[in-house]
């Protein structure tokens, strides 16, 4: 993890390719729905198996009629009427490409390719079909280390730990708001905005290195699995690295960038940039001194205790109060 002198080494590397869609976030609010869109896709490579390196990014979308001023085509019906609660066709297409450029320039992963597709017509039969509610699709290719391709199953006594941008009250109820259908439920838009998350494509390239500088350790990667953290925030990703022995975590571990969230938000928070590990304790020391070198934020959670359960509590409650999480 610190400077050393340059050596060639021989890795058995494989290709990586993973992909993803961010289309409710990107039609209520196209900038930073596709910018997270793409950077929840950076996470999902750099968190494969116990660690990969990313190397291009592919960027696709599908809207509805753009109904360009003063170029409106044959086809484009303009008595078609669209949510309220989404923006225009024309907008997602030029705010979300710009969301996801912008947030790979930042990063510093280069997008090499794409595509685009726009359709809205009315049927024969009478029904319309378009493309309401956006589709902004994500990939990207990667290399991963053959030895790194397998995670660990989590072990009494592993620790979880964090790594990342700290919590904020954003991304509130994304994962069920991303699984209603296009413009439904217009009066709650508030709630829909709520649940977009916003990127910070600097905090993503310090977690992104701290991985990277686990994976060039080669047999000494101390990361034993991996997650990014996305749709459920900490209730989703803690849950899924202590499966299925169980542990206890500690909620006021977590970093807030926002002090007055309470329990619950903490828990479910979508916030970006994050990532969950599984680590033994004896790692502390490697991972610690990489995040400070990297100025990314780390945190231990809490450990693998065995009981078979998700036990949350709440260090800092008074004596006597209830406890947030205890589910088998």
């Amino acid at each position: 993890g610190g400077a050393s002198k340059l050596d060639t080494m021989t890795v058995d590397l494989d290709l990586l390719l993973t992909a993803e869609t961010h289309n409710f976030p990107s039609g209520v609010a196209p900038y930073p729905g596709a910018e997270t869109g793409a950077g929840g896709r950076m996470r999902d490579t750099h968190a494969t198996g116990i660690g990969s390196l990313l190397v291009a990014g592919t960027a696709g979308y599908a809207v509805g009629n753009l109904r360009i001023p003063g170029n409106e085509q044959a086809h484009e019906d303009l008595a078609f009427k669209y949510p309220s609660n989404l923006a225009p066709p024309l907008q997602i297409l030029v705010d979300a490409s710009n969301g996801a450029s912008d947030y790979g320039n930042k990063f510093g992963e280069p997008l090499i390719l794409g595509y685009c597709r726009t359709f809205g017509s009315r049927l024969k039969n009478g029904e319309r079909r378009e493309w309401l509610k956006p589709i902004m699709f994500s990939a990207g290719f990667g290399q991963i280390d053959h030895s790194n391709l397998e995670k660990t199953e989590g072990d009494i006594g592993m620790l979880v730990v964090k790594i990342g941008g700290p919590a904020y009250r954003i991304g509130m109820g994304g994962g069920a708001a991303s699984s209603k259908a296009g413009g439904e439920d217009e009066v709650n838009a508030d709630l829909d905005f709520n649940a977009v998350q916003r990127g910070d494509a600097e905090m993503s390239n310090k977690l992104n290195r701290v991985v990277k500088a686990c994976v060039e350790l080669g047999d000494k990667n101390p990361i034993l699995s991996i997650h990014d953290q996305g749709a459920g925030g900490n209730c989703n990703v803690c849950k899924e690295l202590i499966y299925p022995k169980g542990g206890t975590l500690d909620i006021r571990a977590v970093k807030l960038g926002d002090a007055t969230m309470s329990v619950l938000e903490i828990w479910g928070a979508e916030y970006q940039e994050n990532s969950a590990m599984l680590i033994y304790p004896e790692s502390v020391p490697i991972i610690e001194q990489i995040c400070a070198r990297e100025r990314c934020p780390f945190s231990i959670l809490g450990s693998i205790d065995g009981s078979g359960r998700v036990l949350l509590i709440d260090s800092q409650a008074p004596p006597g109060s209830i406890i947030p999480e205890d589910l088998d």
